[in-house]
């Protein structure tokens, strides 16, 4: 029984078959030799294609390391160049900013108001659900 998938593996499978099995028969039914012979060129040249495919996929797995190598370092150089940034113009500067660094934000602290006691003739009264 004859393989049925659509797969490139499984078509080429089917075309190496009927070559393998065709070639033989040739000098009893001429009138396939050219388009056997057609056959064995395509699947040579299917062949030939996927083997430079291959190559570009390893070739793409190196490129793609040595991009990623060269962001990280990229990245190291950037992290210099920013502390030095802030420590020539502060990290809180908005100079920083120009250069595509986020200054740190300036804390405004307030200054806690203290309560007044209650007056000596009023009992203090306790928050609802207070301790024990």
């Amino acid at each position: 029984m004859a393989a049925k998938g659509q797969s490139y593996a499984e078509k080429l499978s089917r075309w190496e078959v009927l070559i393998t099995n065709a070639k033989p028969a040739l000098p009893d039914m001429p009138h396939l030799t050219e388009d056997v012979t057609a056959l064995d060129q395509k699947l040579g040249q299917v062949r030939t294609l996927q083997s430079q495919l291959e190559d570009l996929r390893s070739q793409a797995r190196t490129i793609r390391q040595a991009i990623q190598v060269a962001a990280r370092d990229g990245e190291k150089v950037r992290t210099r160049v920013g502390a030095s940034l802030k420590g020539k113009y502060g990290f809180e500067n908005e100079a920083l900013v120009k250069y595509g660094f986020k200054p740190r934000p300036q804390v405004v602290r307030r200054r806690k108001t203290t309560e007044e006691p209650p007056p000596a003739g009023q009992p203090e009264t306790k928050p609802p659900g207070g301790a024990k």
